[in-house]
């Protein structure tokens, strides 16, 4: 007999419950930013407290408790986790083998001109960074990078963490976008257009990141005389961005955009340079170029690995690939858990109502379908059978108190023969629509109210799909980029060795968050806390990039605040008749501009470029920049929401 959720537990009161409901995130935020805990060990401690109230508040089977939380650690570790441990390994081999230093060598010696380095190593490198590996290397990397080439250090760390908004949702090879699919529920379909989504919001503001981080630097008159390459950097970044998200996916935007900008920078700065070299006070012009003697081959040697990336992604992405290697594909119900909760059960009193409209509406058909036509007459037969087993539902639901959702044994049993039947009649249909004697939309009323009639019950299955995963792909990248990169077998193994012991804090971090986030949603919390926002009503949309910043501050991931919101803004969206892709992708969008505000990263960056005991001035420094980007987010989303709703996929 499946659990039914409850949305106001708590005396009765939705606010009441949404504010229970919010505790877990109370504690993981306490943990991180108060008590200065780990990750790694606040996320089971968060962990445990939605557990605890989903049984003690929610009265969960203490079963389906921790079956949802398994379910969830297990989505984190694969595909999850297994995408962020291949995408750091191939970070580590090009460390390994001393291409990831002539990266940065080739792009340091490309100017001496302070405003246009910081295109080059904050924007563009930093972004390709983020796509890279994600995970704080970006800010750390280009960071020290900057301090290296004499930038003063507190410039370095506020150019970094304000850059690195741009490439954050589509991080370490997509995972927030990848993360946020799954916990909203979303198949390979969903996923696409939730990157679709993403990739007609995020491209409002990179092409405006690039202007805004030179405009802080150096001021209007200075930010003028570099205005070709700003231009060049923000407009070919979001549009490759935008391209790459919305036709091939969440997974290649970011090392794509970076590339091409990379690309249109050097290529610019072949045919035009800046009237004067802007350097720091009491600078010399060209204090700051970096000079290599690196030869084009050896540059492009250490670019190889992250192209060998994008080919093999893209490759990984064609649909006939794809369809091919998902045949190994094991789909595994979670016993215990599948279809084992009810989200909607409608009450007794209403079900004598929904069983009028739905012997109504198989009248109807059954008047539509030709007699003379053997197969519309099985089709007839099977309606008049379903209308047999709506009388049989009657008789149950007449007999039961009407004031509450109820099941019972004899209401369950009803409610499954009428789902096997309606099975067996779509299939039915499908073949008539396929051989185009009836017309699609014929159905769509009758199945429609046998669906609004039987409970919602919650799949729960895991997918195991090892060969046509994205991590896969990367994984074979690795290989080949330790190839390329001279790493041979015995420091192929010692770094993944490295990389799986580095992991393993982060590892429980995922597993955790997502965990919490599985059973926030199987116990009805995170509906309870999603209908209470509907009273913002139609400013939902505008504070949607605030939640998703919200989470990015509290957590430091744009991956971890997508888990801990993404079926909030869902349910929130669908209880006010938006579509959730809409807020969804807001987020994420939204997630990007914590992510300079967030203590793990201005921690990274202090330590990066040597300014640790100014974490405060640097917050200060920052926090204005990351409301003013989540309003114009904020503005973005609530325009397409009302009155662009064409660009919703």
């Amino acid at each position: 007999m499946p659990w039914i959720q409850s949305y106001t537990p708590v005396a009765g009161s939705l606010a009441m419950s949404a504010l229970v409901a919010a505790i877990p995130l109370v504690v993981i935020f306490v943990c991180l930013a108060v008590f200065k805990m780990k990750a790694h060990k606040a996320g089971p401690l968060a962990v445990a407290s939605a557990a605890a109230i989903a049984i003690f508040m929610w009265q969960m089977p203490v079963k389906l408790a921790g079956l949802a939380t398994l379910h969830g650690a297990a989505f984190g570790l694969f595909p999850v986790f297994y995408i962020v441990v291949t995408t750091i390994l191939l970070y580590n081999i090009t460390v390994k083998g001393g291409q990831f230093e002539v990266i940065r060598a080739s792009l340091a010696g490309l100017t001496g001109d302070r405003r246009l380095q910081a295109l080059l190593i904050a924007f563009c490198f930093g972004a390709f960074i983020e796509g890279a590996a994600g995970f704080g290397t970006p800010v750390a990397i280009a960071g020290a990078t900057l301090v290296g080439l004499g930038f003063r250090p507190f410039y370095a760390a506020g150019v970094c963490l304000i850059a690195n908004t741009a490439p954050v949702a589509f991080g370490a090879i997509g995972i927030p976008v990848v993360a946020l699919a799954g916990v909203m529920g979303y198949d390979d379909a969903g996923l696409m257009k939730l990157s679709t989504m993403v990739g007609r919001q995020l491209p409002f503001i990179s092409v405006f990141i690039p202007f805004y981080v030179i405009m802080i630097m150096v001021g209007w008159k200075k930010t003028i005389e570099v205005l070709p390459a700003i231009v060049v950097c923000g407009v070919t970044f979001a549009v490759v961005q935008w391209a790459t998200a919305s036709y091939l996916g969440p997974y290649l935007p970011d090392v794509t955009a970076s590339l091409a900008t990379l690309a249109a920078l050097v290529i610019l700065l072949k045919f035009w340079q800046p009237p004067t070299v802007w350097t720091f006070d009491h600078e010399p012009d060209f204090a700051g170029k970096e000079s290599h003697s690196y030869t084009g081959g050896e540059v492009f040697r250490a670019w190889a690995p992250y192209l060998v990336l994008t080919v093999m992604v893209l490759i990984w992405g064609i649909p006939s690939v794809k369809t091919s290697l998902d045949k190994s594909k094991v789909v595994i119900p979670v016993s215990g858990l599948d279809n084992a909760i009810a989200k909607k059960v409608s009450k007794p009193e209403d079900g004598i109502k929904k069983v009028a409209d739905v012997k109504a509406e198989a009248a109807k058909q059954m008047v539509l379908l030709s007699p003379a036509d053997p197969n519309q007459a099985k089709l007839a037969a099977g309606f008049a059978g379903l209308q047999a087993l709506e009388d049989k539902l009657l008789a149950v639901e007449q007999a039961l108190p009407g004031n509450a959702p109820v099941l019972t044994s004899e209401r369950m049993a009803a409610f499954d023969a009428i789902e096997k039947l309606q099975k067996d009649l779509q299939k039915q249909e499908k073949e008539l629509v396929t051989a185009k004697v009836v017309d699609k939309a014929q159905f769509k009323a009758l199945d429609k109210a046998v669906a609004d009639q039987l409970p919602a019950k919650i799949a729960a299955k895991f997918n195991f799909n090892f060969m046509s995963a994205a991590g896969t792909a990367i994984l074979i990248a690795a290989i080949i980029s330790a190839l390329i990169c001279g790493v041979g077998i015995a420091d192929f193994f010692q770094v993944l060795g490295k990389t799986l012991y580095d992991m393993r804090f982060p590892a429980v971090t995922v597993a955790s968050v997502v965990g919490l986030a599985f059973v926030m949603n199987a116990s009805g919390m995170t509906t309870s806390m999603g209908i209470s926002f509907t009273k913002a009503g139609a400013f939902f949309p505008f504070l949607s990039p605030f939640l998703g910043m919200l989470g990015v501050f509290l957590t430091g991931s744009d991956t971890s605040s997508n888990v801990l919101f993404g079926g909030l803004q869902k349910v929130t969206a669908e209880q006010l008749g938006i579509n959730p892709l809409l807020t969804g992708a807001a987020n994420t969008s939204g997630g990007v501009m914590g992510k300079m505000i967030s203590p793990q990263s201005i921690a990274v960056a202090c330590a990066a470029t040597g300014l640790v005991g100014e974490e405060g001035n640097l917050f200060r420094f920052t926090l204005k920049h990351a409301l003013f980007l989540t309003t114009v987010m904020g503005i973005i989303v609530t325009l397409q929401a009302y009155v662009f709703p064409w660009m919703i996929p």
